[in-house]
């Protein structure tokens, strides 16, 4: 087949944080408003942007374990190790999966297994070079369930091998168009082999081949790094240092942003307000990027009650989500009835505006499906984290008015999703999102510890066909069609609205504050 050294997707780029691609400028020059400004994050010209300066972001969580590969959720993970290991492969704006470590990529004709050609002059941080035995070693300690908490997501992958110093191939268990894109996840990032055959305790110690280096880590607040010298490429390394930081309550994320304590920060629907206040002033900037995501309240379709599409038709019915946009996150979450966004290649019309809000209905969709008089939910939120606990009481409230009962449950960030993979609970967050929808599918409703009971088969056929590299793009979108209108109509969520994904920064930042696998 065709050597893919890029590959292009066709959909908007499908994740709902934002990382550091941004540099501050030596002097904050200009705080133009053109589109040009738009894309670059400031009027400063390239030629302004201090090397020897410092990059100060924030967003909503601290960092938690620092190894890639024992990830409990690539989400918060990314951010914080994406500067400091390279993977094979990674996700640029469009969504576009690029070459990183390798150069170049080649499917076999069936599908099942790819060639990747590495670049050589990339190493570690301890100076060794990175070639196709240090992939191997890496790969397949992450694919290892014994030594890797996150090999499920890479659970495709069945065989690595070094074909020779320059050149892996991995084989899969299906045909696996996604490969080099599941590939550009953090779970999939290349350790150096030294750190891997020293038994490092690399929840706390880094031994990557990206951009920056470790210098100070804060566990659950920030992490502080370096450049790396030497670094293959030096576009990816402007800022001499970064400082990312894990901020979860808003009003002090904005206060450290309005403060000159950091530069660019991750914006909330719920803060538009007080944003608004602050973009009157020229120094201030704020981005916001197509929808891709949305919260949801994660079901286990198996838990007993739910077991008929109709009951969870019926919670779909009972959520007023145009209420809950307008009171808790000032109209910037656009209601939503399917998982892929209208933005997106795939959407289903028919899906469109599906779920209105519609109590009376609710109620006669409960009494069809005979569902139990004492129907209860234990929705888990993430502790601490908004808008999640204001959605969570306003949507107790609206199913307590169609008889279906509510508690709450607040947990930990590294304990919510696997608490919901053990079955007979809800979860009250965004879906994860991907770069392709093929991707996030798959993720959200194809494995076990975001969807416990499995979903239909002709969802899953529709799914796994969208996974074939020999699938036409044509024939991919109509797959993703099928497959949202499935779980819309089956009701495999009850789906509540579209996120916007903004990013606030200051005339100091140059450079596209871009979204990143």
């Amino acid at each position: 087949m065709k050597v893919h050294r890029r590959i292009q997707f066709g959909t908007k780029l499908l994740v709902g944080f934002v990382t550091v691609a941004v540099v501050t400028t030596a002097c904050g020059s200009g705080s133009g408003s053109s589109s040009s400004n738009e894309a670059n994050g400031s009027g400063a010209a390239a030629s302004d942007v201090d090397r020897n300066a410092t990059l100060r972001y924030a967003w909503t969580l601290g960092p938690n374990n620092l190894d890639p590969h024992q990830s409990a959720n690539y989400q918060i993970d990314f951010n914080y190790l994406s500067p400091v290991y390279d993977r094979l492969t990674q996700a640029v704006a469009g969504p576009e999966i690029a070459p990183m470590l390798a150069e170049s990529w080649e499917f076999a004709p069936d599908g099942m297994s790819a060639n990747f050609k590495l670049r050589t002059d990339a190493t570690f941080h301890d100076g060794t070079k990175v070639d196709a035995a240090a992939v191997v070693k890496s790969l397949q300690r992450a694919t290892d369930p014994a030594r890797a908490r996150a090999a499920g997501a890479l659970a495709l992958i069945n065989g690595i091998e070094e074909v020779d110093p320059t050149t892996v191939k991995i084989s899969t268990n299906r045909p696996a168009a996604d490969l080099p894109s599941v590939l550009s996840s953090t779970v999939a990032s290349i350790i150096s082999p030294a750190a891997i055959d020293g038994n490092v305790d690399l929840s706390v110690e880094t031994a990557g081949s990206g951009p920056y280096v470790v210098d100070e880590v804060r566990r659950g607040d920030r992490i502080t790094y370096s450049r790396y010298d030497g670094y293959w490429d030096p576009e990816a390394q402007k800022a001499a240092k970064l400082e990312i930081i894990g901020i979860t309550d808003d009003n002090a994320r904005l206060n450290a942003f309005r403060s000159g304590q950091i530069d660019a920060m991750l914006a909330k629907a719920g803060q538009t307000d007080d944003l608004q206040t602050l973009l009157r002033q020229p120094q201030y900037q704020l981005h916001t990027y197509p929808v891709a995501q949305y919260y949801a309240v994660q079901l286990d379709i198996g838990q007993p009650g739910l077991e008929d599409p109709r009951v969870r038709q019926a919670l779909n019915y009972a959520i007023d989500r145009e209420g809950i946009n307008g009171a808790l996150l000032k109209d910037q979450c656009a209601p939503i009835s399917q998982p892929i966004a209208p933005e997106i290649k795939g959407t289903d019309e028919e899906s469109v505006g599906r779920y209105t809000y519609d109590p009376e209905k609710a109620r006669q969709l409960l009494a069809e499906a005979n569902a139990p008089a004492d129907l209860r939910l234990k929705l888990i939120t993430v502790a601490g984290l908004s808008p999640q606990q204001e959605m969570a009481t306003a949507i107790q409230a609206q199913l307590a008015e169609v008889g279906v009962g509510l508690d709450i449950m607040p947990l930990p960030t590294a304990d919510a999703q696997v608490r919901m993979g053990e079955g007979d609970y809800a979860l009250l967050n965004p879906r994860l999102t991907f770069p392709t929808p093929a991707q996030s599918l798959q993720n959200n409703y194809l494995v076990p510890l975001r969807f416990p009971t499995a979903p239909s088969q002709e969802f899953t056929d529709a799914v796994s066909k969208t996974l074939d590299p020999n699938t036409t793009e044509d024939e991919r979108i109509s797959l993703y069609t099928q497959a949202s209108r499935i779980a819309s109509e089956d009701a495999y969520d009850v789906f509540v609205c579209g996120i916007p994904t903004q990013a606030a920064y200051t005339d100091k930042v140059y450079g596209k504050i871009g979204r990143a696998h």
